[in-house]
This record gives structure tokens, C-alpha cells and sequence, in this order.
């Protein structure tokens, strides 16, 4: 089991490191709201079929409006802001602001009176976001598809992915503790995609989802199925289980591997420079969350790694 623990984590590590390629890739193909659309629906459709069997969709009233806010704000914010970022923002630049998720996560945590912060985790937000400053700061990143400018807006919106995402994280807790990460994960997925539809019928954003699935390219069409059944299925799977069985620390230790992974595969398959900037600026990041990890010497909870 722990073997296949290991392997889990392994896999999990792997595909979330090379999401923000494929995000970028289909949002520039699709358009960033018809990107929305298509990615919204395709997995609201699988979750809804792994629920399908026991017809698992019902949940107490009293929880309610605690669902609708980490649907609708988390998992609605995440996929917005995530999809418009990636449009303008290059995948490793992208993956490197969420790796400060964790940091976000703590600090929201600590403001909704969940958990105390402490002095190392301070510490450690300080010099991770400063290395998101200087990040997006004294360089040219301006690429073929974005200027300068569109790219740091681009990384802005990023962030605001992972606050969305931290949201989730905290305030769905008690829904996931009574019953279950999938079945939650999956009535969140299934929730935003009413709303999200709604864009479609906006004429000022000139979307036309049906349009542009007929008319995607190999590649797009790739990358929508990387994204629909491992990036937002199959490896929050993976990662349930490894959690299960594995030490926090190595869960932990799996993170720090996300970001230079989508640096790497930015580089591999978009052609994205790794510049002495950019690895400075992941090292001071990456550094942050370590740092904001350590507790009295000791590696973190599940909960402060999740």
C-alpha cells in the first residue's frame, strides 16, 4: 500500500505540474469565456456521472448555504480567475503564484478564527509573496501572445485563483468531513455550471461554446480531455489516497516539486524561457512556503499542507 502510495503522489505531482500547460494551451485555443464554458461543463458531466450510480446527491438543508459559497465563490472563482490567468500569464509563471496556495490557505484560515498562525508561517508569507513581487517585477515578460502589462494582470488573476481555491479549501472542510471529498468536490463542480452557462447568452462576449468544440484542433481537444480527466478528476483522486497513507512530510515535500515541473514542462512544450530572474524568484517562493511549513522543528499537519 505504500508503494502504491508513493506512486499516487508521484502521479499527482506529475500532472499537477504540467496543468498550467494545458490550461493555457486550451484557453488560448477556445478564448478564455468559451474556455470557461467547455471546461466547466466537461467536468461537471463526468463528476456527475461517478455520482450517478447511488444517485449520491443529496445533503442535509442546514448545509446548504455552505456549499453554495465554496461552489459558487471557491470553485466558481477558481476556474474564472484560473482560465482568464492562463490566457495571458505563462503556465510556470502561473503554477509558481499558486504555489503560494498553502500560505493563502493558512492566512484565510487563521482571519475565520480555524486555526492560529504562527510567527514562522508570518515569516513565511512575507518572503513568498516577496518573491511573487519580484516575480512580475524588473523583467520584460512580455510574450508573443501578451504584453507586459496583460501578463502581470494575467498572474494577478492567478493569485486570485488561489485565494478562490483557499476559500474552498477552509470552509469546505465540514462538508468533506461528513460526507466525503468526492462527493462534495463533485456537487461543487456540478453547482457552477448553471451560472457559468449563463455567459453564453451574453451577446457582448461573443461566446459560442458549440462553435468552438466543432472547430478545435487536435491539440485543444487534448489538452480539454488532460484537463477534464486528470487534471480535475482523476489526480484529486490520486492525492486523496496518497494522503491517506502517507506521512504529512512527504505530501508536503510533493508540493515543492509542482512549480519547477511546470517551469520545466513550460519550457519543454511551449517554449517558455527559464530565465536567472525567474528561478531566483522561485527559490525566494518556494522558500516562503517552506519556512511557513515548519512548526517548533516538526513537519506540518495534513491540514496546514493541504
Amino acid at each position: 500500500m505504500h508503494n502504491r502510495a508513493l506512486l499516487a503522489l508521484a502521479f499527482t505531482a506529475l500532472v499537477w505540474g504540467v496543468t498550467g500547460v494545458f490550461a493555457r494551451a486550451f484557453s488560448l485555443a477556445a478564448g478564455p469565456v468559451d474556455a470557461l464554458i467547455i471546461r466547466t461543463i466537461a467536468v461537471a458531466v463526468v463528476f456527475f456521472l461517478a455520482l450517478l450510480p447511488r444517485a449520491n446527491f443529496w445533503i442535509a438543508e442546514k448545509d446548504c448555504p455552505r456549499l453554495f459559497l465554496v461552489s459558487l465563490i471557491g470553485m466558481g472563482g477558481y476556474f474564472s480567475f484560473s482560465v482568464f490567468g492562463f490566457v495571458d500569464a505563462p503556465s510556470g509563471i502561473g503554477m509558481l503564484i499558486m504555489s503560494t496556495q498553502p500560505l493563502i490557505i493558512a492566512l484565510l484560515a487563521r482571519l475565520a478564527g480555524i486555526e492560529k498562525i504562527s510567527v514562522m508561517t508570518v515569516i513565511g508569507l512575507v518572503v513568498s509573496f516577496a518573491g511573487s513581487a519580484l516575480l512580475v517585477a524588473g523583467e520584460d515578460l512580455s510574450t508573443s501572445t501578451s504584453s507586459a502589462t496583460e501578463v502581470i494582470f494575467g498572474c494577478i488573476l492567478i493569485f486570485f485563483a488561489g485565494v478562490a481555491w483557499a476559500i474552498f479549501v477552509v470552509f469546505s472542510k465540514p462538508l468533506i468531513v461528513e460526507y466525503g471529498a468526492l462527493k462534495i468536490t463533485a456537487l461543487s463542480n456540478i453547482l457552477i455550471m448553471p451560472p457559468i452557462l449563463i455567459l453564453a447568452f451574453i451577446p457582448q462576449l461573443g461566446a459560442d461554446p458549440v462553435k468552438t468544440v466543432l472547430n478545435l484542433q487536435s491539440d485543444a481537444i487534448a489538452s480539454l480531455v488532460f484537463l477534464t480527466f486528470l487534471g480535475a478528476t482523476l489526480s484529486v483522486v490520486t492525492w486523496n489516497y496518497a494522503a491517506g497513507i502517507l506521512k504529512p512530510s512527504t505530501l508536503g515535500a510533493s508540493l515543492y516539486v509542482v512549480p519547477v515541473l511546470a517551469i520545466g514542462a513550460g519550457w519543454l512544450m511551449l517554449a517558455e524561457p527559464i530565465t536567472t530572474h525567474i528561478l531566483v524568484a522561485a527559490a525566494i517562493i518556494l522558500a516562503g512556503v517552506a519556512i511557513a511549513q515548519v512548526r517548533r522543528g516538526t513537519p506540518a499537519s495534513d491540514e496546514e499542507v493541504a
